[in-house]
């Protein structure tokens, strides 16, 4: 079910420094940081935090490749930086109302376990505190203005993260 709003030229959630370039930029701190000065988990053996790594880091793919992909089925738009054309409530959405990030950040924790470092792991923690201060409160307002009453019935059902 999807949700029709009126003209939205100008409003926007104003995200204008987008959560890929966040998570890539935190991504590749992670790694620079662990080639320079080499860290391990120690909770984990190699095989297990590798083979943990990849199940997680494929799932959070996955779910944020099928939320991805339903935008551009219904042709709203992706970017936080464009406005929203629909209110998208169904395949992913209806298990989070943030599940690109979501599987994006479970990517990344997925990535920092295959690859065993507590840097990379670390390196997540601006990301997570980018997408929970900045992003998010900045779309939620943003769909509150654009889809009132029946954005906040979306927000009663449906939790921020999973």
């Amino acid at each position: 079910m999807a949700t029709e709003a009126g003209n939205r030229e100008v409003d926007s959630p104003g995200v204008n420094l987008i959560p890929p370039v966040v998570f890539l930029a935190c991504l590749l701190t992670g790694g620079l940081l662990e080639l320079c000065l080499p860290t391990r988990m120690v909770m984990f053996s190699g095989l297990a935090s590798l083979v943990l790594g990849l199940a997680l880091g494929a799932a959070g793919f996955v779910f944020m490749a099928v939320a991805h992909e339903r935008f551009k089925r219904i042709g709203t738009n992706v970017p936080p930086n464009r406005p929203a054309t629909t209110l998208v409530v169904q395949g992913a959405y209806r298990f989070s109302r943030n599940p690109m990030y979501f599987g994006g950040s479970a990517l990344f924790i997925g990535i920092s376990l295959a690859a065993n470092s507590m840097w990379l792991l670390t390196a997540y923690i601006p990301l997570w505190l980018y997408l929970a201060l900045h992003v998010i409160p900045r779309e939620e307002a943003y769909m509150t203005r654009a889809y009132g009453d029946d954005y906040r019935a979306y927000c009663r059902r449906v939790r921020r993260w999973i």
